[in-house]
């Protein structure tokens, strides 16, 4: 596994390292408005992770904190990972990842059957998607349905290739 071929700044876009405005994380969106953060207080790695934090009053059924690129490189197969640590998640938290092309979404994928929730230290997951051929964009970050916390840090693209993953069969 490799990070996106020609892309070497990747890595620094996808930490929460970066300088960051009002709180939020720089050069991620998401939604609703305050129910995303920095946290300083608890992290994984390096000096900061992504808060998400839900309560009754919170609009919307969940938020989702989302980075998107381009998809300008080739492959076989995406794969994300990443640490989350969750505190009273009522519904479920998870990573998630979606592929775009020219006329709207191509695939989907996230962590909602694996039912994420409750209260647990921070635990790496990953999910993998094949690259679509017709991909122009894509989509992938954190996301919390329901209420409670949820903490993502250290995240990981990578792009895997048709002749790695038949070595791994």
């Amino acid at each position: 596994p490799q990070p996106p071929a020609g892309r070497p700044e990747l890595a620094g876009l996808l930490d929460f390292e970066a300088e960051h405005v009002g709180g939020v994380p720089k050069n991620w969106n998401g939604g609703p408005p305050n129910t995303f953060a920095v946290d300083d207080t608890i992290v994984h790695g390096g000096r900061w992770a992504l808060r998400i934090e839900r309560s009754d009053t919170s609009p919307s059924d969940f938020t989702a904190v989302s980075k998107m690129i381009p998809v300008d490189f080739a492959g076989a197969q995406l794969e994300l990972r990443g640490f989350l640590r969750t505190a009273d998640v009522s519904n479920y938290a998870g990573l998630w990842m979606r592929q775009d092309g020219d006329a709207g979404m191509l695939a989907l994928e996230n962590m909602q059957a694996r039912q994420l929730k409750g209260t647990t230290d921070w635990t790496e997951y990953s999910l993998t998607l094949p690259l679509n051929q017709a991909a122009k964009r894509l989509m992938f970050g954190v996301l919390a349905s329901g209420t409670g916390r949820v903490w993502a840090d250290d995240l990981r693209l990578l792009v895997l290739h048709a002749r790695l993953l038949r070595g791994l069969h």
